[in-house]
């Protein structure tokens, strides 16, 4: 099958490093013939960059935008079958919205007839006295349909909008609760795509779909049923090109779907890449690779302005075809009314309501094309958007069965501390990843005494970060047991397991508001005093007060204004704010220099020794501050109390 391509020319400044590569001086020296040939041929030759596979040459690996396998394909009742439920105490409102435009068609149609009687009784006969009630009734009626249009137009605008905020509110939540094998499918910038482009245009289900297709077919209706009231001969003539108006749709629907389907994934491979170019910007400029990455986003961004391109071209001249039927109707309907006319078979006033008629009838039938762009796009990211809807939630509630006679204390309101922390087990635990074959945990056996400080060691891929899913409920074992102050946590709620835990994570969530939001995240209904407090439990005070606004500082870019010893610091204010019982460090000193790491460790481990907790880590030297230290090995684990008898 062939496949989309580009090749790269270098030009004759700098040095050429071969095909695809960057002078000396790290321009990007290129020249795009490929966008002025989007038309041409699509074989590759020396220094191709292949689009679809995304391989350079035949090595490089896959882009994870690539990985996400494609949507179920939609037609257009399914996609708004799917998204019925987010209508619910809706359809009132919709209906009125509806009522309230036609009342607006009905409108323009006694204004027609209007003209046309002035025409015939007053323009052709001179009688001026005819004309001031016919006059007065033209603009009560034109004021009664620009009422009822526009408060119609709100009020079905308003519900559209109230669905698009259900469902991208419903995604959201779906996405904070997908298990984390499932979020790693799909990138960041892929799902800030469906979030924000994909799900605004399922708007046009409703709007298009619904209220935009209903009144052009109910127009349609009614201005052909005038038509025929007013002349039924020259409207026979007029409706004879009906069926090759049909078959033009239908046609152009097609194309459209795939276009436009195409186009939506192109847009969130797009952001995908953007968002990781963002992310990673200083690595790339480190690595002096600027160019080549700058490529791949452009390689990619030909790709969607291909999809783009055939997607106006198709939707343009689906306008056109349309519009030469209509000019070919009208037409033939002038020529034919006036030889009715002159041969006193018609009035003039008949042909002028008649071709009115006409006037407003094609432009509905031609806006049924323009709607089935809208509606085929829609379709297209309602199809994305239901994909990730559609992605199983690895745990919930629904399946919990509380076991009465051994609940899981929860506190009341948090934060209330259980003192000394409580015991974790693990018992006899099998386990395997979903999406794997390979098995992490055979009759994996930990046990963790109340108040107990521990350290996890071993390399990577042992079930280090496995323990935390697992306490976490993330997932649940296969087999056996992981129980909290000896209370199986797969019988009992996620928020209640949860509301025990503390995990201070390898990457630190900053959040956007101001650092006092961002202590009290954990715990919303601190007040100021307790959030003071935990700072200065975690040794953030002083720094704090020492920014602009002190605890009303705004942090922006996930805590770019802060250092990351700073930011650290806030997460165990958050973390003291909070007050579990059981808390699980995750690297805690990842990425901090030797100064920042002793200056946070001290209120870590403060934090860390008046709870049960959980240290995940490969240093050393950190892993030496817990009394135990248990090393795993790949499908077993065992403990050893001294540090220097680690099993294996």
């Amino acid at each position: 099958m062939a496949r989309n391509r580009m090749r790269f020319f270098p030009s004759s400044r700098g040095r050429s490093h071969g095909p695809g590569r960057f002078d000396d001086e790290g321009r990007d020296d290129f020249d795009w013939r490929d966008e002025a040939a989007l038309d041409g041929p699509d074989d590759a030759v020396d220094g191709e960059w292949d689009v679809e596979g995304w391989q350079r040459g035949d090595d490089a690996p896959m882009p994870d935008a690539m990985l996400v396998p494609p949507p179920t394909p939609l037609h257009v009742l399914a996609a708004i079958k799917r998204f019925r439920p987010y209508m619910h105490g809706l359809y009132g409102r919709l209906i009125l919205g509806i009522i309230l435009q036609l009342v607006d068609l009905l409108a323009n149609v006694i204004t027609i007839a209007l003209f046309a009687y002035i025409v015939d009784n007053v323009l052709v006969t001179g009688d001026l006295n005819l004309l001031m009630k016919p006059m007065l009734a033209w603009v009560a009626v034109t004021l009664v349909g620009a009422l009822a249009s526009y408060f119609g137009e709100v009020i079905t605008g308003v519900v559209a909008e109230r669905m698009v905020t259900r469902v991208r509110d419903d995604l959201y939540e779906h996405t904070q609760q997908l298990a984390p094998h499932v979020r790693r499918k799909y990138p960041s910038g892929d799902l800030i795509a469906r979030h924000s482009g994909d799900v605004e245009s399922t708007e046009h289900l409703v709007s298009s779909a619904v209220v935009d297709a209903s009144l052009a077919i109910i127009s349609v209706i009614v201005y052909a049923i005038a038509a025929f009231m007013a002349q039924w001969q020259l409207a026979l003539v007029a409706f004879a090109l009906a069926p090759v108006l049909a078959v033009v749709s239908k046609w152009f629907g097609v194309i459209l779907k795939r276009v436009s389907r195409r186009e939506r994934i192109a847009n969130g491979k797009i952001s995908a890449m953007v968002a990781e170019g963002v992310d990673n910007s200083l690595a790339i400029q480190a690595d002096n690779q600027g160019p080549t990455d700058r490529r791949r986003v452009r390689a990619q961004s030909l790709e969607w302005m291909r999809a783009r391109i055939t997607e106006l071209k198709a939707g343009e001249l689906y306008g056109q075809a349309v519009g030469l039927v209509e000019l070919m109707v009208m037409l033939g309907v002038l020529v034919l009314g006036a030889w009715m006319i002159s041969t006193d078979r018609t009035t003039l006033g008949g042909l002028i309501a008649l071709t009115g008629y006409l006037g407003q009838l094609y432009p509905q039938i031609q806006s049924l094309g323009s709607l089935a762009v809208s509606i085929t796009t829609a379709t297209a990211s309602a199809e994305r958007v239901a994909q990730v809807l559609d992605e199983p939630i690895a745990i919930t509630d629904d399946d919990v069965d509380t076991d009465p006679e051994s609940p899981l204390p929860l506190p009341a309101a948090l934060p209330v501390h259980t003192a000394g922390g409580v015991p974790v087990k693990f018992d006899d635990v099998d386990f395997t990843y979903p999406d794997s074959q390979t098995r992490v945990f055979d009759d994996f056996s930990l046990d963790i005494d109340a108040g107990e400080f521990v350290a996890l060691v071993g390399p990577s891929g042992v079930g280090k970060t496995t323990v935390t899913h697992l306490l976490l409920r993330f997932y649940d074992p296969d087999s056996g047991r992981v129980l909290i102050d000896g209370t199986d946590v797969s019988t009992q709620r996620l928020a209640d397991v949860r509301s025990h835990i503390t995990l201070l994570p390898q990457r630190i969530a900053i959040y956007r508001g101001t650092v006092a939001d961002n202590i009290r995240f954990s715990y919303p209904g601190a007040s100021r005093e307790e959030i003071v407090a935990a700072a200065r439990a975690a040794d953030a005070h002083d720094f704090i007060v020492g920014l602009p606004d002190g605890y009303d500082t705004e942090l922006r870019d996930a805590g770019a204004n802060l250092s990351g010893g700073q930011r650290q610091r806030i997460a165990l204010a958050r973390a003291f704010l909070r007050d579990t019982p059981v808390l699980i460090l995750d690297e805690p000193t990842t990425g901090l220099d030797a100064a920042t790491t002793e200056r946070v460790l001290e209120p870590m481990l403060r934090l860390a020794r008046s709870r049960t907790t959980i240290l995940i880590t490969h240093d050393a030297e950190l892993a030496a501050q817990a009394p135990r230290i248990i090393e795993l090995a790949q499908l077993t684990a065992a403990s050893a109390d001294p540090p220097d008898q680690r099993a294996d």
